[in-house]
């Protein structure tokens, strides 16, 4: 088989890359959530604090570049080298699992968007028939190579980017200050009129900033692609303060336009936006159309990374042999191809209504392994700071997004923590398939979470954890 030399990605790409993955559906839908959590000017103090713990997990995945440039991996090598190669699979095994998860919501979300701008909508068959092509079309691209798929997802990034810059531009021209500061604002949730004391809502708001950034490492976990690899932490650093600026504008900036208790209830805030503006009816198509561009251009940026990260998980023997695979453009083709069955199959029992609630819960738990993948990744970083002697800033800046982390997991609600063990159970027979001879510490560890796993379903069985 003749094999295509790759071409590797430059630093726009790595840019667009990131960008590309992090912002999806959620930044379109922002100002109601954060709103009916926190007042706006809560909401400001929360996007300063979960600003300042993202930039420093972000400056932590800048150095480790720099000092690791070996360990290609991202978050799974970070995680192995610091502790360990059961503790490393975990790392990947919950991180690639909230991407599956998080590919099957882009896509439900597509088309609950589009059944609203169609005359006659689809049928939940129809749906899933269409939800399959994306599928495989996507894994079609995929399996071309990686730089085709980087250019496209680049173009697809800067088109779905312009319809928030519009509403940014609008948004500024139309803010009030005093619809903004709301009375009472500490203690009050305006939009439900609920008690709410300051620290409780920064908190709520906070498990809703810390999913906006999702994706911050995919130039890390595709450092193995790029062109230079001293460009992957600069990409990262760049692509953070593009997406802050654009989430705190796109969100708060609605607050200062629309009333709390309407925004609350507006199933399209931005749309309502562009409707009070000279725009008018016509924002609500806007939007729309740049909602759909938005999530098929994060599918496409996870249809990357998922395959990339199971690929080298398996270089380390944590993953079964087969998935060593790649094609003559050395794309990883049977994890690619796993990866896309997987969500075929789960796209399958979305069909059935009865089991959306199961999907939320299992999306909400598959989000928060993520988070633990990057403590994981942040520990490793004030572990090797301590270790190697690095300088006191980069100690403090580990020390900032470990902390982050661990407070953003108690603050999403830590039956979420605890019942995510479930998703790390399910990992021990894949782990043993490819790696059976396991560590003392190791099964120790899998017994801890193979015993706290069944212990959190029986209490979901019971009722004793209530999401």
């Amino acid at each position: 088989m003749i094999k295509v030399k790759e071409k590797k990605l430059n630093l726009f790409l790595l840019i667009t890359l990131i960008v590309g993955t992090i912002i999806g559906g959620g930044i379109f839908n922002s100002p109601t959530d954060l709103i009916l959590k926190a007042n706006p000017l809560a909401a400001l103090i929360a996007w300063l604090i979960g600003g300042v713990g993202i930039l420093m997990l972000a400056l932590v995945f800048y150095k480790l570049t720099i000092v690791k440039p070996d360990l290609n991996g991202g978050i799974y090598t970070y995680a192995k080298e610091g502790f360990g190669n059961y503790i490393g699979f975990n790392s990947f095994w919950g991180y690639w699992l909230g991407a599956i998860f998080g590919n099957i919501a882009f896509i439900s979300l597509f088309f609950k968007t589009l059944n609203s701008m169609l005359p006659h909508p689809l049928s939940p068959f129809g749906c899933f028939i269409g939800g399959s092509i994306i599928l495989w079309v996507y894994a079609w691209i995929g399996w071309r190579g990686v730089r085709k798929v980087s250019i496209l997802n680049a173009v697809i990034t800067i088109a779905k980017v312009l319809p928030l810059i519009l509403v940014i531009i609008v948004g500024i021209t139309l803010f009030q200050p005093h619809v903004f500061s709301v009375p009472q604002w500490s203690h009050v949730l305006v939009s439900t009129g609920r008690s709410e004391n300051l620290s409780h809502q920064i908190g709520q708001a906070m498990s809703t900033i810390v999913w906006c950034f999702v994706g911050i490492e995919a130039a890390v976990s595709m450092s193995r692609r790029a062109k230079k690899h001293s460009e992957v932490g600069l990409a990262t650093v760049i692509s953070f303060v593009i997406v802050w600026c654009l989430y705190v504008l796109v969100s708060l900036l609605p607050m200062g336009i629309i009333p709390a208790h309407e925004l609350s209830t507006s199933s399209v805030p931005l749309a309502t936006v562009l409707n009070k503006s000279v725009i008018g009816i016509w924002g609500a198509l806007i939007i729309k159309v740049g909602l759909l561009i938005s999530l098929l251009g994060a599918l496409l940026s996870w249809f990357m990374i998922g395959p990339e990260i199971a690929y080298v998980t398996s270089m380390d023997s944590a993953m079964p042999k087969p998935f060593k695979l790649v094609n003559r453009h050395n794309v990883p083709g049977f994890a690619l191809i796993v990866y896309t069955l997987i969500m075929q199959v789960i796209l399958i029992v979305l069909l059935l209504p009865q089991l959306q609630t199961a999907y939320t819960i299992a999306y909400t738990l598959a989000t928060t392994t993520t988070l633990v993948a990057y403590l994981l990744s942040s520990l490793y970083g004030l572990k090797l700071a301590f270790k190697e002697s690095y300088s006191w800033g980069f100690k403090l800046v580990a020390l900032i997004a470990s902390a982050y982390a661990i407070y953003t997991l108690f603050a999403t609600g830590i039956e979420y923590a605890f019942a995510s063990a479930i998703i790390f159970a399910f990992g021990i027979p894949v782990y043993l398939l490819a790696a059976p001879k396991m560590r003392r510490f190791e099964k120790a560890i899998a017994l801890v979470i193979g015993v706290a796993g069944l212990l959190a379903l029986v209490m979901i069985i019971r009722g004793g954890i209530n999401f």
